[in-house]
C-alpha cells in the first residue's frame, strides 16, 4: 500500500478538516492518507466513520498527531 502526506501543520481550524476530506476525495485505491495536524483532530474522526474510513492516530514526539487513514 502507498501513502501520500498531508501536512496541515500551522493552519487554522477548520481548514485542516477540510483539506483532509477534499484529499480523501482524490485517493486512488490502495493509497492510504497520512496527516500531520497541530493537534489531534478529533472531530474528523466521528466523520471519517460515518464515511467509513477506518483511522490510527498516534502523538508525535513534537506534538503533533500523525493520522493515517484507509479505505475500507
Amino acid at each position: 500500500m502507498t501513502q501520500e502526506v498531508l501536512d496541515n501543520r500551522g493552519l487554522a481550524p477548520p481548514e485542516p478538516m477540510q483539506r483532509t476530506l477534499a484529499k480523501l476525495g482524490e485517493l486512488v485505491p490502495d493509497t492510504a492518507l497520512v496527516i500531520l495536524n497541530d493537534r489531534e483532530p478529533v472531530p474528523l474522526y466521528a466523520e471519517l466513520e460515518r464515511r467509513g474510513y477506518a483511522h490510527a492516530a498516534e502523538e508525535l514526539p513534537d506534538g503533533a498527531w500523525r493520522v493515517t487513514i484507509r479505505r475500507p
